[in-house]
């Protein structure tokens, strides 16, 4: 037997005494019919770790959209409370304020045509609404682009599309200066954010930005658990980016003075985008 051999077997050895004297432990303070359902569900949490790899691994092979698929993102939202206008998802008024002033003041021009992706009932559109001159609404879900008609039915520079929840088919190539969009695509499935990566590189005029808010954890154990989330990683989201021609200008998870304002998970990220 082989001295490598041996030491991964010994490690197993102290591995399985160490669970029998963990196990001992909790029986001991917590009797036999505690410690009999920590460990089943001990078990079950291991069993569902590796029906999720097998699922991720069936989601890349075949280009599947998962559980955040188009049609599972439109019932989802169609049914969502909007009763908060989607303010339920921000932590504080100077979060919120910082976010617009340090992030979307900052990468996107003002006077200009921007496009912003999943508006919901309008939580970012009041901002972006007294930034652009022109603003561009797209949204899966027509009962999002209805409340945002109501909302903001006295502006005057804010246009309205319900889409098919991954492309930008009702704007002209070349004709935006830039896109927001923020708790949104950590929603969506990662063939449909690469169809918008490449909706979004045909649609930006040359040095135009996109400011996309994306998940970044992939198969991370609890991202998928957080509502309605996409499995996309960091690393994929810049190789689509780079693949449709765009630049990945900067990718961040914190903004304001000293960074002291975050994303709302830590599987989430923000990318900054060029054309």
């Amino acid at each position: 037997m082989s001295e490598t051999v041996r030491s991964v077997m010994q490690k197993e050895q102290r591995g399985r005494l160490g669970r029998i004297r963990w196990a001992r432990v909790l029986m001991a303070e917590n009797g036999a019919r505690w410690t009999a359902y920590a460990a089943l569900l001990a078990g079950l949490k291991n069993g569902a770790r590796r029906i999720e790899g097998r699922m991720a691994r069936l989601e890349a092979r075949n280009g599947l959209s998962g559980r955040t698929g188009r049609g599972a993102n439109y019932q989802y939202w169609q049914r969502w409370d909007w009763s908060h206008q989607g303010e339920e998802w921000t932590p504080s008024d100077d979060w919120k304020r910082s976010l617009i002033d340090d992030v979307m003041l900052w990468y996107l021009k003002p006077n200009t045509t921007i496009v912003e992706i999943g508006p919901g009932a309008g939580r970012w559109t009041e901002a972006l609404q007294g930034i652009a001159s022109r603003l561009i609404l797209v949204d899966l879900s027509d009962r999002c682009i209805e409340l945002c008609r109501r909302r903001f039915a006295q502006a005057g520079n804010i246009e309205y599309h319900v889409n098919d929840g991954r492309s930008l088919s009702a704007i002209e190539s070349d004709s935006v200066d830039g896109v927001w969009s923020f708790d949104v695509f950590v929603h969506i499935a990662p063939p449909d954010v690469e169809s918008y990566i490449a909706e979004i590189s045909r649609v930006l005029r040359p040095g135009g930005r996109a400011v996309i808010n994306h998940a970044k954890g992939g198969r991370d154990d609890g991202a998928s658990d957080i509502g309605q989330r996409s499995n996309m990683s960091a690393a994929d989201f810049a190789r689509m980016i780079d693949s449709h021609g765009l630049t990945l200008v900067e990718q961040f998870d914190a903004w304001g003075p000293g960074g002291r304002h975050k994303v709302t998970t830590k599987w989430d990220t923000v990318s900054v985008i060029e054309k």
